[in-house]
C-alpha cells in the first residue's frame, strides 16, 4: 500500500462529508425571514414518530436541509406522497422542522414531488403553505399535540386559539 493510500484510508470521510454539506447549507441554502410555521407543544422525536406513523419518510438523497434566520438549522425533513393529479403529476406534503426553546417549529407545505417533476418543483409551481399547514394540523390534532402558535402565509402570527388577523 502506498503512503498516499494509507493517508487516505485514515481520513475521517464521514466527518469531512458532513462538514462539506454543512458549509454548503450555510452558504447557499440560507433563507431570510420566517416561512409560514406552526409552533408545536412537542419535541423533534415525537414529531418524527407521528409523521412516520402517518406514512411520512425522510428523503435525504433528494432534499437539502435549510438554514432560516428565524429558526436556525433544520433538524427534521420528512415528506409523504399525497396524490396523483389528472396530468399524471405526483404531489407531496413536505414538513421541515426546527428546534425551538418553547417546543418544536414545523414548516409544512404542499408541492409537486421533486422526483417526478424536478424543474416544476424548483420553480415552486403549485407550492401551497396553507394546504400543507392544514394537512399537518390534522395530524397534530389527531395525536393530541397542541399548536401553540401559527403564522399565516403573509407572515403575521397569532395564537392558535385566536382567529387569524
Amino acid at each position: 500500500m502506498s503512503r498516499i493510500s494509507r493517508v487516505l484510508a485514515r481520513l475521517p470521510w464521514t466527518r469531512l462529508k458532513h462538514g462539506f454539506q454543512h458549509g454548503i447549507r450555510r452558504r447557499f441554502f440560507r433563507h431570510e425571514g420566517s416561512p409560514p410555521y406552526q409552533l408545536l407543544d412537542s419535541d423533534r422525536q415525537h414529531v418524527k414518530e407521528m409523521l412516520a406513523r402517518n406514512h411520512f419518510a425522510t428523503w435525504h438523497v433528494i432534499s437539502y436541509y435549510y438554514v432560516h434566520d428565524a429558526f436556525g438549522e433544520e433538524v427534521l425533513n420528512m415528506r409523504r406522497i399525497e396524490s396523483l393529479d389528472r396530468e399524471g403529476r405526483f404531489w407531496q406534503t413536505h414538513v421541515r422542522g426546527f428546534s425551538h426553546p418553547d417546543g418544536f417549529v414545523v414548516c409544512p407545505h404542499f408541492e409537486l414531488c421533486p422526483v417526478e417533476q424536478p424543474a416544476s418543483h424548483l420553480d415552486k409551481v403549485g407550492l401551497s403553505a396553507p394546504i400543507g399547514m392544514k394537512k399537518a394540523k390534522a395530524i397534530w390534532e389527531a395525536n393530541g399535540v397542541d399548536v401553540l402558535e401559527e403564522s399565516t402565509p403573509e407572515g403575521s402570527t397569532s395564537g392558535a386559539s385566536e382567529p387569524a388577523p
